[in-house]
């Protein structure tokens, strides 16, 4: 018996052998740090001087005056100039309910504030206390008529003063920071931690979950042995791009800057999780040690950070930072996306990316230039530790066009994009790709150039001024499978005598009402009249039916367009709420109805005024 046992046995270790020889190889990613001595040895030896902050999201409007809004139930729960209130939308009205400080009370109020969400019965307000150096998470209770009570205040160190990136996936609070080290700090101190009310901080982040592009950063012990090499790129240039809407005039945000950083050291590139769902905020962060950012995306699993070029290198690098807390992972690769609308991860676990020379360096061609554009296609498993490059095969070339003027934006299984510049004869080319790589590349002519791209359900509108008329290109995009599925202009919609935004600081607003119909808003500027004298500022509402689209009128400003043309687009939204239509104008909301197929403002308040301090 205990030979066959034994045999058995054998068999059964030989067959394991073959089962695992067989499988994957794993996946390579980043490492982590192996305690805090070896991460304090890492930043006395890689800090930058002076401090410098990598790329953050920034529009051109001052966050701390910008309205921002949230639902809950029937309320809609509005923050503007460090306060919060609530309004009753329901039974056909517009009633104030409640305002508070948007701080903890008998507490300093934070110097920007930067979103509201809602969570449950949880309102949350992020935005940034100088003072401390750190994001500033402020929790309300709201009950079901609307009422408002604070609950606690949290800061979070290890944020950047420019505004982070911010997500809410169900119940969690996804932000992203990157934050370039310093020379002579508390080697530790720049790790994201949590302070609750008064008491101290606790970091939220082990040396075990902070991890370093060895490939990036060469000199310097590595987690696990020493790396050769110089020094890495630092922080970002100064006075150079954030992301955002495009600057007119100036250099894209989060597009490529030429040129390069300057020197310095690494920057730590930090995601942090909280989760809104219990009464005690809990939050976990992962960091990594990379060269400081050009462009970053937040997908619904992961944050993708575009870096500056490794040490010594032409080129960049690509961050994968997952937010369950595995380890991040890294590719070399060329070029640079324009803006966070670049990005695109699909379901098939592919990254799609539309990157364009950046004039640093060759190109993923080889070739020096400026214009090159390709559509980058990556599968998630690509991602490694760092040393390995993007295959030439997974860049498909696409005809050039100045990066300054590219706008582009993924819808559906489309890759839309084109250019702000028109000829001569003030028509401009629209590109339509699939990025599975079914179909080939589809050219467009409209009649305007393409100043904006925004989804519409399915569908594109492109919008873009010629003429002094703003034009709205309707562009049908063909939803089944095969290579056979066609891009085409459906209808152009022209208002005279207007523009739109100046300094555009958010897409166009779709209200997808079933298939095929819809509502679309957006800010614009129309001339006055020689007799008035004054511009008109207001938000245009029309119906999409079968992608033609019929003006049903604007809910305006009290006022004309400011000479900060920015600041006013900044406070001004359009909301569907519930079937119904508004328009957040700074400190009023507006109501619009249909009567005979025209909208006509119904009422009319001054949320901030009708709440007493």
């Amino acid at each position: 018996m205990s030979h066959l046992f034994a045999a058995g046995l054998a068999l059964l270790l030989l067959a394991g052998c073959q089962q695992r020889a067989s499988e994957p190889a794993p996946q390579k990613t980043l490492r982590a740090f192996e305690d805090d001595a070896q991460l304090a040895a890492f930043f006395k030896d890689h800090g930058a001087t002076p401090a410098t902050t990598a790329p953050a999201p920034a529009g051109p409007i001052d966050a701390q005056e910008a309205a921002m809004a949230a639902e809950h139930g029937r309320h809609l729960v509005l923050l503007r100039q460090g306060r919060l209130f609530t309004v009753d939308t329901g039974k056909d009205q517009l009633k104030p309910v409640a305002a508070l400080d948007a701080f903890a009370p008998g507490g300093a109020a934070m110097s920007r504030y930067d979103r509201v969400i809602v969570a449950g019965d949880t309102v949350a307000v992020i935005g940034y206390s100088e003072p401390e150096r750190s994001t500033g998470i402020v929790l309300f209770d709201i009950d079901a008529a609307g009422r408002l009570a604070f609950r606690a205040s949290h800061l979070l160190r290890g944020a950047a003063p420019e505004a982070p990136a911010v997500e809410q996936i169900d119940s969690k609070l996804v932000l992203y920071a990157a934050l370039a080290t310093e020379a002579g700090a508390e080697p530790l101190a720049r790790l994201p931690a949590l302070r609750t009310g008064t008491a101290g901080f606790e970091r939220i982040v082990p040396a075990s979950r902070v991890y370093r592009l060895d490939a990036a950063i060469g000199s310097g012990p590595a987690p696990g042995g020493p790396a050769p090499g110089g020094p890495a790129p630092g922080g970002a240039t100064p006075g150079g791009p954030t992301l955002g809407g495009p600057t007119p005039g100036g250099p894209t945000p989060g597009g490529p800057t030429p040129g390069g950083p300057t020197p310095g050291g690494p920057t730590l590139h930090s995601v942090t999780v909280c989760d809104l769902a219990g009464r005690a905020l809990r939050c976990d962060a992962s960091a990594v040690l990379a060269p400081p950012a050009r462009a970053f995306h937040m997908a619904p699993q992961a944050v993708y950070v575009w870096t500056f070029p490794y040490a010594g290198e032409a080129g960049a690098g690509l961050l994968r930072i997952p937010f369950n807390g595995g380890a991040p992972g890294a590719l070399r690769v060329s070029g640079a996306p324009r803006d966070q609308f670049s990005f695109h991860e699909s379901a098939d676990a592919h990254l799609n990316v539309l990157v364009g020379a950046d004039g640093a360096g060759p190109s993923w061609r080889g070739e020096a230039g400026t214009d090159s554009l390709a559509l980058l296609r990556l599968p998630l498993q690509a991602f490694s530790d760092g040393d390995q490059r993007a295959p030439l095969s997974s860049y498909k070339d696409l005809p050039d066009l100045p990066m300054q003027a590219l706008r582009n934006r993924f819808i559906g299984p489309w890759l839309v994009y084109g250019g702000a510049r028109a000829g001569a004869d003030g028509r401009a080319p629209l590109f339509a790709l699939r990025w599975d790589g079914t179909g080939g590349l589809q050219r467009l002519q409209l009649a305007h150039p393409v100043e904006r791209i925004a989804a519409m359900g399915g569908d594109a509108v492109v919008a873009g001024q010629a003429r002094s008329a703003l034009h709205l290109s309707s562009v049908r995009l063909g939803q089944g499978a095969g290579p056979d599925q066609q891009a085409s202009v459906a209808s152009v919609h022209v208002h005279p005598n207007a523009r739109e935004t100046p300094a555009p600081v958010r897409p166009p607003a779709y209200d997808a009402q079933r298939p095929g119909q819809g509502m679309l808003a957006l800010a614009i500027v129309e001339a006055g009249r020689a007799d008035e004298g004054e511009d008109a500022a207001s938000l245009l509402y029309l119906r999409n039916t079968a992608l033609r689209l019929r003006e049903l009128g604007a809910l305006k400003a009290q006022h004309g367009a400011p000479e900060d043309a920015a600041a006013w687009y900044g406070n001004a939204r359009p909301l569907f709420v519930q079937g119904r239509m508004f328009a957040l104008l700074g400190d009023e909301l507006v109501e619009g109805k249909l009567k005979n197929g025209r909208l006509r403002e119904a009422r009319r308040l001054n949320y901030a005024a009708a709440v007493p301090r």
